[in-house]
């Protein structure tokens, strides 16, 4: 991927990432299918993270947003972090709650980090 294409992508990737307001039909976003590791998909942790099921940049950020909205009510993004570790490429969201609590939520990127319409950027 060229320095441009990496570039425009993080420009890309924050600023829906920080609107928030992104709409788009996705898939539920799920772990793999053991029901144990399901249960354990709550984003508290890397090891933890929600898995994004999606294999566009835009659609993967809604899905995230889409996440926190569903599952902790009332939170707002503040930040965000990319972790390339050797077990995936994970968003590491900081959210910040109404009574000023802040959290962290962790989602697996890896499906959709660096694509458009399912190609990566930048590939020819």
């Amino acid at each position: 991927m060229s320095i441009r294409n990496s570039i425009l992508l993080s420009f890309l990737a924050l600023g829906l990432a920080l609107s928030g307001n992104v709409e788009a039909k996705t898939h539920p976003h799920r772990a793999p299918a053991a029901t144990q590791q399901q249960q354990r998909a709550d984003g508290s942790s890397q090891e933890r993270a929600v898995v994004i099921h999606e294999n566009d940049t835009p659609r993967g950020i809604a899905a995230e947003n889409r996440w926190i909205a569903q599952n902790m009510p009332g939170y707002r993004k503040i930040g965000q972090a990319l972790i390339q570790s050797q077990n995936g490429i994970y968003d590491r969201i900081s959210v910040v709650g109404p009574h000023g609590e802040r959290k962290e939520v962790f989602f697996e990127i890896s499906e959709f980090f660096g694509r458009y319409n399912g190609k990566l950027l930048g590939a020819e």
